[in-house]
């Protein structure tokens, strides 16, 4: 019984590690730019899914997506997104292009304006970097 449970655990720990291995093997490497750790991408289900899974290691994620023209059509990714992040004195601290509907940063604790450009169109949000994690979505019209 005791070998059994063992052999239990060993393969649910080999299946994490698995896992973790596949996820981080599908997205791409972190960049580190003015103190400031962030990944983008999410092109396709598979890294999609494992943007979803490692944004809870980051404490904001930005999501870029277009809004349906039409009532009850799905809203749709959208990428190669120029971002800006400034702190709360104004201060660029980011400065990148997404690489996907996703956006993953590491930002100390703080107050920021993050700005998100589409075609001509800027959207602004204010976030607050604290503890708890967070999710801020852009939408623009398709």
């Amino acid at each position: 019984m005791i070998k059994t449970a063992n052999a239990f655990l060993v393969t649910l720990l080999s299946a994490g590690v698995a896992h973790a291995a596949i996820t981080a093997s599908v997205l791409p490497q972190p960049k580190t730019e003015n103190g400031v750790t962030w990944t983008s991408g999410g092109i396709g289900k598979t890294q999609a899914d494992a943007f979803r899974k490692e944004a809870r290691h980051y404490p904001l994620a930005l999501e870029f997506v277009l809004k349906p023209a039409h009532k009850g059509a799905r809203a749709e990714f959208t990428a190669n997104i120029p971002v800006i992040v400034r702190d709360a004195h104004g201060k660029v601290v980011l400065r990148a292009e997404s690489g996907g509907p996703f956006m993953l940063l590491k930002l100390p604790e703080g107050r920021y304006t993050v700005v998100a450009e589409h075609g001509d169109k800027k959207l602004e949000r204010h976030v607050v970097v604290g503890r708890a994690h967070q999710r801020v979505v852009f939408e623009w019209p398709a």
